[in-house]
């Protein structure tokens, strides 16, 4: 039964009265996560944008155009649960994680707020100045919650995470399996 439901290896270790249902759960568990979010990183930064026409190096007067912002948002870590290997060996059942990683960014929009803002109608800001603005403050904060720390802890919370998963279903199923929980390489 369970090879019919992509559990090819272990047919050999589950016992035959396992039904259907049982591995169908177990697969459908695991299938209906897709992304395993173990961590979250949130922050508040505040930015200030400046730009001026210049000449060589000799910066035009009146051209100068500037605010100061400030937002909120929140980076998401952690595993893609379609990445995750099955394999068997004696009595045992070894799920191999993928590397934890950054799975989403997100700036809370309604945080945004204005502190300061000149502009220069010589020289008036455009979206892409703004979008590509955002696009190297998002690169920075991801930066910063790498340097702290943040797939580290979502690693190994990930590891708990898929052995809390996994666990109880497996042991329903046959209670003398051991489960073991390594990360790819």
């Amino acid at each position: 039964m369970a090879g019919s439901l992509g559990f090819g290896p272990f047919s050999s270790i589950f016992p035959q009265d396992v039904t259907s249902k049982d591995m169908e759960l177990l697969k459908t568990r695991l299938e209906e996560s897709q992304e395993l979010t173990t961590m979250k990183y949130h922050y508040t930064n505040m930015a200030h944008f400046e730009k001026q026409k210049a000449i060589e190096n000799w910066k035009i007067p009146f051209t100068e155009s500037e605010f100061i912002y400030s937002y909120t948002g929140v980076i998401h870590a952690g595993i893609d649960l379609k990445e995750i290997k099955l394999d068997s060996k004696d009595k045992q059942v070894i799920v191999t994680i993928p590397k934890a990683k950054i799975l989403a960014h997100q700036v809370n929009d309604d945080s945004l707020k204005i502190i300061d803002e000149d502009r220069s109608f010589i020289n008036p800001f455009k979206l892409s100045d703004i979008t590509d603005f955002q696009a190297e403050l998002n690169a920075q904060m991801e930066a910063d919650a790498l340097g702290n720390g943040l797939l580290t802890e979502a690693q190994e919370y990930s590891k708990v995470q898929v052995k809390n998963l996994f666990f109880d279903m497996i042991r329903s199923i046959n209670p003398d399996i051991e489960l073991k929980i390594e990360v790819a390489k």
